[in-house]
């Protein structure tokens, strides 16, 4: 039972660590090219300077794997619902990004345009595929 545990916890580790870093990079390719295709404002500091990227997809992807472990300790078929809560997350999680495009969302973020809300969107695809394949390949 110990070493059965044991080996997940270091699995989910291994997981947790490859998805931080590859939606790290990933995230940054997807900044470099926005920045490049795109004329983004300074304004809109998520997509300026590379501490935002991090930031928001360390944060991801921990999170992610911590959800998956949760499930994983309550559930028969631990990645099968994982997919379907990641699928659900990720739908949410544009509701704030869409908001930068409204008139009170705009106020806070005077820079943010279509195409710098649409590369936040698909930066959080690249990391939801990135934590659920990671977690599949692994756990």
């Amino acid at each position: 039972m110990v070493e059965t545990t044991t080996r997940r916890t270091g699995s989910l580790l291994k997981a947790g660590a490859v998805a931080v870093v590859v939606s790290v990079v990933l995230n940054h390719f997807l900044q470099a090219g926005a920045l490049a295709l795109f004329e983004i404002p300074h304004e809109f500091p998520p997509l300026h300077g590379p501490g935002p990227v991090i930031f928001f997809s360390v944060v991801g992807a921990v999170t992610g794997v911590g959800v998956f472990a949760g499930i994983a300790g309550v559930s028969a078929r631990p990645i099968s619902v994982f997919r379907i809560v990641a699928g659900v997350v990720l739908v949410l999680s544009f509701i704030p990004d869409l908001w930068l495009l409204t008139a009170s969302g705009g106020a806070n973020f005077p820079g943010a345009t279509p195409a710098g809300v649409g590369t936040l969107m698909l930066m959080h695809v690249a990391s939801a595929a990135v934590v659920v394949w990671a977690v599949g390949r692994w756990s």
